[in-house]
């Protein structure tokens, strides 16, 4: 069963108005919340040394036959001597408020809210409640105001609710946005996990991708697959492309995650994309003019040069033994697994069919070797200046086996996800 824990500072009124005779604020607002049936778990006050005797006075007032909340269940918390000193402080009075929310986390379960009173203590002391909840620390709370009865109009409520969630959710979606355009779904799921803009559709996209950005093309399938007649017809036929394993849809797949890679200035791992291209797209030329496909394993490559040997009557084996590298060195690696430039001397073998491709392949070969460097001898990249150029390649190869979108379909995901959050916003 859901409770709440009430949590306020005490003010010179608590429990009662020596003035008027009427209630204080804390007390009003608790009759109010068992009137509704709310269930009061816990109640933490907060009060400066020279308001030790009203909060005393609160607690007795709150045992009482009117309330009946168990002495217990009732904890009276000194703020710091510094507040104390200065009430007036808003950032005091934020910390102090903020100490009192982690006085209640351990009594809190998944279903219990925090009913916080913006009606006692000082104007900042009774702000600081709003700020919580504006920034995030009580994603599920309500914030009560409690009128004073001598200057309510005709069909005011005494005790009313004042909740930020708009201001909350303005400054959530403009965190969750920033991240979107990062390409940061990991980071945005935690965002939207205590705020008021997720829903089941939004969390799908963000997850299809997350696990989309990560290769994980089958859990992003399985993220988006019961949201099909809601999504872009283009989410589900990419992933299911590159569930398929389909070469040419996992190259293109590449390109758009080296951009991304590049735009967030993740220059090694843009350099781990470009080469995983080069080589990816190496093998998948040689494997289509072999008609057999490269070792795996390392128990596969005596098969594979057995293959090679008599392929073409021998002429590429005499092509490759006799194929001097530019340093003048022969090739290495002619019985273990084929190197990249192993694969780039078989397509040299057979130049005039490859002609358009061996060049800008060619051209990978120093950012490949810069990626090496960066995996195998811990070099770091900072800069790249040459990254525009990097892309043009890729492109270029990619368009003669097959057409290139100009968006890149993770911007269009994210251009998906915020219209969602547009319209939660919104609504």
């Amino acid at each position: 069963m859901a409770s709440s824990i009430v949590l306020s500072f005490v003010g010179s009124q608590d429990p009662y108005s020596e003035k008027n005779n009427e209630q204080g604020s804390i007390a009003t607002l608790i009759r109010h919340l068992l009137d509704q049936k709310y269930s009061i778990r816990r109640v933490i006050l907060l009060h400066t040394e020279d308001m030790l005797e009203k909060a005393s006075d609160t607690k007795h007032w709150l045992q009482g036959k009117d309330f009946h909340i168990p002495e217990e269940s009732i904890e009276l918390v000194p703020v710091g001597a510094e507040l104390s000193k200065d009430p007036v402080s808003l950032l005091l009075a934020v910390q102090e408020a903020r100490k009192g929310l982690e006085k209640a986390i351990p009594f809190l379960s998944k279903q219990d809210r925090l009913e916080f009173n913006a009606s006692s203590g000082t104007p900042v002391m009774k702000t600081s409640w709003s700020l919580l909840q504006a920034a995030g620390y009580a994603p599920h709370s309500s914030v009560w105001q409690v009128r004073n009865p001598r200057e309510m109009k005709e069909g005011q409520h005494r005790v009313f609710q004042t909740n930020v969630d708009t201001l909350k959710n303005e400054f959530d979606f403009k965190v969750v946005k920033k991240q979107i355009e990062d390409y940061n779904y990991s980071g945005a799921l935690v965002t939207l996990k205590d705020s008021n803009l997720s829903t089941n559709l939004i969390i799908a996209l963000l997850e299809y991708g997350q696990y989309r950005l990560a290769f994980d093309f089958n859990r992003a399938f399985n993220a988006i697959q019961p949201f099909a007649n809601l999504v872009e017809p283009e989410f589900i036929s990419e992933i299911s492309s590159l569930r398929q394993k389909n070469r040419i849809a996992l190259f293109k797949e590449v390109y758009f995650k080296a951009i991304i890679k590049l735009k967030n200035q993740q220059y090694a791992d843009f350099l781990v994309d470009v080469f995983r291209f080069q080589e990816g797209f190496l093998r998948f030329l040689v494997e289509t003019k072999l008609g057999f496909n490269l070792p795996e394993k390392f128990t596969e490559t005596q098969l594979f040069w057995h293959q090679l040997k008599a392929f073409d009557g021998g002429n590429l084996q005499h092509f490759l033994n006799n194929y001097k590298l530019k340093n003048g060195q022969p090739l290495r690696f002619l019985e273990g697994f084929p190197s990249r430039f192993v694969l780039i001397a078989i397509l040299e073998c057979y130049e005039k069919e490859f002609a358009n491709l061996l060049e800008p392949l060619g051209q990978l070969n120093d950012y490949c070797e810069q990626r090496n460097r960066c995996v195998h001898s811990f070099e770091g990249v900072s800069e790249l200046e040459d990254g525009g150029k990097i892309l043009k390649i890729l492109r270029d190869i990619l368009r003669q086996k097959t057409s290139v979108p100009d968006n890149n379909p993770f911007n269009v995901i994210n251009s998906k996800i915020c219209n969602l959050l547009t319209e939660v916003l919104q609504s």
